[in-house]
């Protein structure tokens, strides 16, 4: 069996805050959107190249009361590029491969969260990180999600069950 390309070694959050509005009112007919906003940081290890960390941090846009959660997550992850991947193609494959990883995972721990709270269990959308990585000295780049659709309680409940 060929080794995959890109494996997450380890990752944690080292931020969460998750913050219920308690002024937040459902609308049943429509799904309202909210705006994410996404930031990746990359940086490879000292010694070793092919040892790489990302930094991804996601959050909702909005603060104006029409949301049902106030976000805000920070996850860390640790990858190891394969060998025959060629130095130069390693920062884009660590950008887009890296960061979707550990957005994935943000995405099931939002939905444990959110659906323990008041209002529905929230979803991050779906989003790529295929833009070219910046270096580490360079400001770092930052993604605009499409926004996320605040779904109705059903959806919610099903993922409970899951």
């Amino acid at each position: 069996m060929s080794q995959l390309p890109l494996q997450l070694e380890n990752h944690f959050f080292t931020k969460v805050e998750v913050e219920a509005n308690p002024a937040y009112k459902p609308k049943d007919e429509e799904d309202q959107l909210v705006g994410i906003h996404t930031q990746v940081e990359l940086a490879p290890h000292k010694d070793n190249p092919r040892k790489w960390r990302v930094i991804l941090t996601v959050g909702t846009e909005s603060d104006d009361g029409k949301i049902p959660y106030k976000i805000e997550l920070k996850v860390v992850g640790f990858f190891k590029v394969a060998p025959e991947v060629e130095e130069e193609k390693m920062p884009y494959l660590v950008h887009a491969n890296g960061a979707a990883i550990l957005y994935s995972s943000a995405r099931e721990f939002l939905l444990m969260i959110t659906c323990r709270g008041p209002w529905e269990g929230f979803y991050l959308p779906t989003t790529n990180f295929l833009e070219p990585p910046q270096k580490v000295e360079e400001q770092e780049s930052k993604q605009i999600a499409p926004p996320a659709k605040v779904g109705s309680r059903k959806r919610a409940q099903k993922a409970k069950k899951s």
